[in-house]
């Protein structure tokens, strides 16, 4: 009898639809900016500096090329401008692309609804049902933002001051409990992004210097059954 009111109290009973985190969000050109950052950073963390440094090498080619002819000199510093530009601008370029799009609703306002069960999405025609949870595959998180990755490439961006309902120190917890969903820590700021390298190098480093010490021991153990066979 109490083992059966103990699993009425489970909130996922009680309440499929109770909503436990509820975050406000708006397509505007700060979150666009925040989408193509984070997109950058996670698909593409490279591109950026090495075209940049491929345009500023074709912009110095016809002062490090003495016997490069005039054509030459005149497509080496057009293409080293333009990718210099693709790299200094790539993000309003982008945010440029998205605003042309028509199926992205620029300044669209949509509230996320995190419940027992699921994920809903709340927008000005009505609330959209986002699935369970086992849909989530991926949780992102910097020093502003969660980014919530879904089995159909959609992407839920959470800025950390938008939470209108729910404690933003343990929603990562809460979501990965529900999901079972992989995690990555990935900061935006700089200072942030090399102690987050650090951090990895020395993990990897420890991994490594375990997985040595797992064979050495599997060595021993293996010249150990040899002699008392």
């Amino acid at each position: 009898m109490e083992n059966e009111k103990k699993e009425l109290e489970r909130p996922e009973i009680q309440d499929p639809h109770k909503n436990r985190y509820v975050v406000y969000t708006k397509r505007d050109t700060e979150l666009m900016k925040t989408f193509i950052r984070f997109d950058n950073r996670v698909r593409h963390p490279r591109m950026g500096v090495n075209t940049g440094l491929v345009g500023i090498l074709l912009l110095l080619m016809p002062v490090i090329v003495k016997e490069m002819g005039l054509a030459g000199k005149i497509i080496a510093v057009c293409v080293g401008a333009l990718l210099l530009s693709i790299a200094l601008f790539r993000v309003r370029i982008s945010v440029s692309m998205m605003r042309n799009n028509p199926e992205v609703k620029e300044n669209e306002e949509i509230t996320y609804l995190f419940g027992n069960s699921g994920i809903r999405a709340q927008k000005i025609d009505g609330i959209e049902d986002l699935g369970y949870y086992k849909t989530v595959y991926h949780l992102w998180e910097d020093e502003g933002n969660y980014y919530v990755g879904l089995d159909n490439d959609d992407l839920l961006i959470l800025p950390k001051a938008n939470f209108e309902e729910g404690d933003t120190k343990v929603f990562r917890e809460f979501l990965l409990e529900k999901s079972g969903a992989k995690y990555t820590w990935k900061p935006a700021k700089l200072g942030n992004i090399w102690k987050n390298k650090i951090y990895q190098i020395r993990q990897k480093m420890v991994e490594e210097e375990d997985d040595s010490l797992k064979r050495e021991k599997t060595k021993k153990e293996d010249k150990k059954s040899k002699k008392e066979k």
